[in-house]
């Protein structure tokens, strides 16, 4: 079996490498990873993707490709659109020309965030940043252009490399003595090694369609905060406050916290509470 991870020197990319690499993990004896990071396959480039993987023939494709930073997307809204909307179309395309199954990674922020419980994978979409609107628009291309896909929509990525939440607050914990967080985003953690997992596990059962995939529970970005440092045994100050008085170039839901309850049902796997996942992301870091 072949696998071509796309953005795999990313931070959910380097956690499934690592995953696929190792034989006891896969149904498969020996399965051979082609790891492809922006460096060797940039995804906007459509003669690029249709040659690359049409020379390597994979047998699956997980696309981990994306450009996440959620602010620079309002500035950016070209980069943004090419990399998370129109890549996915081009990868899409040469897969049904090698036969190849397509595992696509998207996100929570698909959703507006007014709800007042999990989102289900048949609720109705609408996203409120570019971000959330290319990412969006990347699951229509693919739905569009493939009648065998798995979509997966995931929340509050946290991991060992690249920026995330987590790692942020472990910096800014070593130079200031008071933080401010917003109380009023609530979602789920999601650490890239647990969704790795998960994505084996569905793919194992050749799954189809759309389907959430987060850590159990849900917190505020303070209550994540506040448990990291509490972890960490940090002195620091947090002072609550408003999405409203953070000033930033994007609007993001305030409640994105997913129903998974599908993927347990299909698979029989429950994920663990991310706060259980986030003392595992701690001891390593």
């Amino acid at each position: 079996m072949k696998i071509l991870i796309t953005g795999s020197n990313g931070m959910l990319g380097t956690d499934l490498v690592d995953l696929f690499k190792n034989r006891k993990a896969s149904l498969d004896p020996n399965p051979q990873v082609i790891e492809a990071p922006y460096e060797v396959l940039d995804i906007t480039l459509e003669d690029k993707v249709s040659g690359f993987i049409s020379t390597q023939k994979p047998d699956i494709i997980v696309n981990c490709a994306a450009f996440t930073n959620v602010d620079k997307c309002e500035t950016e809204r070209g980069t943004a659109f090419n990399v998370n909307a129109v890549g996915p179309k081009y990868i899409v395309a040469a897969a049904k020309e090698c036969g190849a199954r397509l595992i696509h990674i998207s996100t929570d922020f698909v959703f507006d965030g007014n709800g007042d419980r999990p989102y289900t994978e048949e609720d109705q979409t609408n996203p409120l940043s570019e971000y959330g609107r290319t990412k969006l628009e990347g699951e229509k291309n693919i739905q569009s252009h493939c009648n065998s896909y798995l979509i997966v929509r995931t929340s509050w990525l946290f991991g060992h490399k690249g920026i995330n939440f987590a790692a942020t607050m472990l910096e800014l914990s070593s130079k200031y003595k008071e933080l401010s967080i917003v109380t009023d985003e609530i979602g789920s953690p999601t650490f890239t090694p647990d969704l790795a997992k998960a994505l084996l596990t569905l793919i194992n059962h050749k799954c189809e369609g759309i389907i959430n995939v987060s850590n159990y529970g849900s917190c505020s970005r303070y209550e994540w905060a506040e448990y990291i440092f509490k972890v960490m045994g940090c002195k620091i100050q947090i002072k609550p406050i408003k999405s409203s008085e953070y000033k930033r170039l994007a609007s993001v839901p305030l409640n994105s916290t997913l129903n998974c309850q599908k993927f347990t049902t299909i698979t029989g796997m429950k994920m663990r509470h991310w706060q259980e996942a986030v003392e595992s992301y701690l001891k390593k870091q």
